[in-house]
């Protein structure tokens, strides 16, 4: 019965070619450009979340409090990160391996820098050997300081890649000559032992000269250690298994923190927590947003072509009528009629959708093969669509069968 009602439902379509092409028009649009864009949508995503987690979002940064905060205390020092804070996190970080990676301090100087006769204005972050782990220093040149290195706090340095340009010049040469070089740094000579690639953007190390934390402290800086708590630090980065941890290494540096520090339960923290997953969230609903504003317009072409189909079916039942008479004079039910066009809307919308998809898939996986992205297609947007034409067959392919089933056959017979 079924089998049958479709084969009438392809000769139908067949009989009229050109008319069944416009009429899916609206469904091939939109199911092309809901699948298109989802696809392309996701690839996008996915690319800027790692170009994110190049930049370290499997990082927390532990920065100093805002001393003008409500209800903060009213203490010299209020909120400065020192020595103290980062021996209890680093405590914290060997305590559960499962969660964290590795712990590096930030201390940032502003310093002038000279080599041979070029002087320019700096930024030494002295940090330790696991900075790499954390945040995104790539050397192109030379090598990052060592675990040695920086527990003797030697005097060796890595420059970023403007600082190097800068001091050096420009030019890969000039770059690759800079490993070895002197550069004198508040009347100490530091011997560059690697650069930094140039990476671009407000999160790099481009214009920063990385020291090991040590040497920023007895050679650089002088005395900055706090009263009673060391050395005062810039900020302190922690790295994370992945970004799934966020949330328990967020309670567990807040509580080591306040612990440390014997804050009151009615005390605000004195410190603030930053990581790059706060705006991966940001990005992430921006994305979503303009997919789904998207996929909404192709939605409304499914509809429209869905409108197109009635349209269609509307004329089909009037040019049909004496078939349909005929029919019924021949034994055939008011259901077996409403099936009849029922299946025939859902096979024009189903077909729409399926050249749809296929030109969708063929756009995007030579979008994907151009910019090198990989397979992309979402399989997710595929069956989505396939659903709204099935729906839409099926919604507004009713009310003409319906009309068709209704009819009555002696008055059908008489139609000219």
């Amino acid at each position: 019965m079924w089998g049958e009602q479709l084969r009438m439902a392809f000769e139908s379509l067949r009989a009229n070619k050109f008319r069944s092409l416009l009429t899916m028009l609206g469904i091939i649009i939109g199911s092309s450009t809901l699948v298109a864009v989802l696809s392309l949508g996701n690839a996008l995503q996915g690319q800027v979340f790692e170009s994110f987690i190049d930049l370290g979002t499997r990082r927390i940064g532990i920065l100093p409090g805002d001393p003008d905060a409500a209800g903060a205390r009213i203490t010299s020092g209020y909120g400065l990160l020192s020595i103290k804070d980062y021996d209890a996190l680093k405590q914290l970080t060997a305590t559960y391996p499962d969660i964290f990676r590795v712990i590096v301090p930030e201390v940032s100087i502003k310093v002038r820098a000279r080599a041979k006769t070029t002087e320019i204005d700096a930024l030494v972050v002295g940090t330790g050997e696991g900075y790499q782990q954390v945040q995104s220093v790539p050397v192109e040149y030379g090598r990052f300081f060592t675990a040695s290195e920086a527990a003797e706090s030697a005097r060796v340095t890595v420059l970023g890649g403007l600082v190097v340009e800068d001091l050096f010049g420009k030019g890969p040469e000039n770059k690759a000559a800079a490993v070895g070089q002197t550069v004198v740094i508040n009347g100490q000579s530091l011997l560059v032992v690697g650069v930094v690639k140039a990476a671009g953007g407000p999160f790099s190390s481009d214009q920063r000269i990385l020291v090991p934390a040590g040497t920023a402290r007895l050679r650089i800086a002088g005395n900055q250690d706090l009263p009673g708590r060391g050395l005062q630090m810039s900020s302190i980065l922690v790295g994370l298994k992945s970004e799934g941890k966020v949330t328990q290494a967020e309670a567990l540096i807040t509580q080591t923190l306040r612990d440390s520090r014997r804050l009151e339960k009615s005390a605000v923290d004195d410190f603030k927590l930053n990581s790059p997953t706060q705006s991966l969230n940001i990005l992430k609903g921006i994305n979503g947003a303009i997919t789904g504003f998207i996929a909404l317009v192709a939605g409304i072409s499914l509809v429209v072509g869905g409108i197109g189909i009635m349209n269609i079916m509307l004329v089909a039942v009037t040019e049909r009528t004496r078939e349909i008479g005929v029919r019924k004079a021949l034994g055939a039910t008011d259901r077996d009629v409403l099936g009849q066009f029922v299946i025939e809307a859902i096979t024009i919308s189903l077909i729409g959708s399926l050249i749809g998809i296929g030109s969708a898939a063929a756009l995007v996986l030579a979008i994907a093969a151009a910019a090198g992205l990989g397979m992309i297609l979402s399989f997710p947007a595929i069956g989505i669509s396939l659903v709204f034409a099935l729906a839409i067959g099926v919604g507004f392919g009713y009310y003409p069968a319906k009309r068709a089933a209704l009819l009555l056959p002696i008055e059908a017979l008489r139609y000219e």
